[in-house]
C-alpha cells in the first residue's frame, strides 16, 4: 500500500511538473501558444529533442540484466575490509529512458534491499543517478560523466555522514571491465578530511 501511494505521488508530481513546463514555455511565448490552440512547433523540436533517448542512454545497455555482487566495505585505519554478497537486477524501463536497479543482500548481519534509477539528462549533458536503501531515510542524488576510452563513470553527489549529523561531497566510479564484469568505488572524506575509497563492488553476471 505504501509503495502504491508513493508511486502515484510521483506520478502526479511528473504531471505537474510537466504540466508547469508546458505552462511556463506558453507564457513565454506571450498568451495561449499558436492560434487554435497546440504547442508551437519549435517549442515542440526542443521537447521531443528533451525527451527521446539517444546514444548517451544506449550507454547504460551494458549495465542490463541480472548480476552477483561482492561487496567490500572499509573503513580508515582498518586491516582488512567487511565483506558480504548481493544480488541485482536492472532492467529498462519508461520506454527506455532510465534503467531501474533492485538490490538484495545483506550488510552487517542484516538485510539489505536497495533501489536505483539512471538515466541521462538531455538537457543537462549529464548522467543522472538516484538511490534509496533500508539503511538510511534519504535520498542520494548523483551527476556525473561517461568516458567511452575508458568506459567509465564518474558521479559526484552527497552522502550522509551520520556521525557529523550532515551531508557530505561523495564520489563514486563505475568501470565497466567486461560484457559480463563490471567494479563500483565509492570515495568519501575520512576523519582526517582526506578522500578514501568506503565501498568496492564487484558486479558478475549470472548467467
Amino acid at each position: 500500500m505504501k509503495r502504491t501511494i508513493l508511486l502515484a505521488a510521483c506520478v502526479l508530481f511528473a504531471v505537474a511538473a510537466l504540466a508547469g513546463s508546458v505552462a511556463w514555455a506558453l507564457q513565454q511565448q506571450g498568451g495561449e501558444g499558436r492560434e487554435g490552440g497546440g504547442m508551437d512547433p519549435a517549442m515542440m523540436a526542443k521537447w521531443t529533442e528533451f525527451m527521446t533517448p539517444g546514444p548517451a542512454h544506449e550507454v547504460l545497455n551494458q549495465k542490463i540484466g541480472k548480476w552477483s555482487m561482492v561487496v567490500k566495505a572499509f573503513e580508515p585505519g582498518a586491516a582488512e575490509p567487511t565483506e558480504s554478497t548481493a544480488t541485482t537486477e536492472a532492467k529498462w524501463i519508461l520506454g527506455g529512458r532510465y534503467v531501474e536497479d533492485h538490490t538484495e543482500g545483506s550488510f552487517m548481519g542484516m538485510p539489505f534491499r536497495g533501489m536505483g534509477l539512471t538515466g541521462y539528462d538531455n538537457l543537462k549533458k549529464k548522467y543522472v543517478g538516484m538511490w534509496i536503501d533500508n539503511m538510511g531515510t534519504g535520498l542520494l542524488l548523483a551527476e556525473g560523466d561517461y568516458d567511452a576510452a575508458t568506459k567509465t563513470f564518474t558521479y559526484a553527489s552527497q552522502g550522509p555522514d551520520v556521525m557529523a549529523g550532515e551531508y557530505v561531497p561523495m564520489r563514486s566510479v563505475e568501470k565497466i571491465i567486461s560484457a559480463d564484469h563490471w567494479i563500483m568505488q565509492m570515495f568519501q572524506p575520512g576523519p582526517d578530511g582526506e578522500e578514501y575509497m568506503s565501498m568496492e563492488m564487484h558486479y558478475t553476471r549470472q548467467k
